[in-house]
């Protein structure tokens, strides 16, 4: 099981410090300064760097799709409680939402032992900004062929994985952004029943889009964003493809 370890120092309500470890060899030391003021910075400071650590950095040389083989050593209990959706700190709750779509199914286990982290005297510890705008979302970014930027929220991952008659994936996440990557996707028509519908349900239709492929039954609803983005709210399979 591959497992990062994460013990978290507050500094002031912007800053806290997050030493790290992947195993026994790699390690290093962050110095996150928050966009914001917030008492338990340390707690906020330790989910950016999670984050941080798993998708941009790869400590583990790949990019997670799920959480299955994956444990995450912390020294804040609130972030398991996070994870199980059973926590009061609200503010933190878009912080950890990752913990719930993309790494589901993630071992969590808390701990503040210090053993074979880096010393500040060893290595220089790195700057990260925790931006609120980046950090805290209750969706995936991903770049795909066809749709362009999508954003894969955690209820259509949930409406994949309820609607799928294929069988259940293991990896639900990693299965649904396997789909979206197919380059010959393209949008559909829709009827104008659906769209007014769609209408009152969203308050507009014109950015409303549908897409698909002629010999898929998958059909992904989305939302065009005015920046071009794309959010995929839900995920149908239709009757025939």
């Amino acid at each position: 099981m591959m497992t990062l370890t994460t013990i978290s120092e507050k500094k002031s309500d912007t800053e806290a410090r997050v030493f790290w470890r992947a195993g026994t060899k790699k390690r290093g030391i962050l110095d996150v300064t928050l966009d914001f003021a917030h008492a338990d910075s340390a707690l906020i400071a330790e989910l950016v760097a999670l984050q941080h650590l798993l998708f941009d950095r790869k400590v583990f040389d790949r990019e997670p799709g799920a959480g299955a083989g994956y444990k995450l050593v912390v020294s804040k209990g609130a972030i398991r409680k996070l994870a199980l959706g059973k926590s009061n700190k609200a503010y933190a709750t878009k912080f950890a939402a990752f913990l719930s779509n993309r790494m589901k199914g993630v071992t969590i286990e808390v701990s503040q032992d210090y053993e074979f982290m880096a010393k500040p005297d060893e290595v220089e510890p790195e700057l990260l900004g925790g931006e609120r705008e980046v950090y805290a979302n209750t969706y995936d970014a991903i770049e795909t062929p066809a749709m362009g930027r999508v954003l894969v929220t955690q209820h259509a991952v949930e409406q994949y994985q309820a609607r799928i008659t294929s069988g259940s994936p293991k990896k639900p996440w990693a299965s649904l952004v396997g789909r979206l990557m197919h380059p010959e996707l393209r949008m559909m028509k829709v009827d104008e029943k659906v769209l007014r519908h769609k209408a009152r349900k969203y308050g507009r239709s014109d950015n409303v889009e549908f897409w698909g492929h002629p010999t898929s039954v998958f059909v992904y609803q989305v939302l065009r964003e005015d920046n071009g983005d794309r959010v995929l709210v839900t995920v149908f399979e239709r009757s025939e493809p």
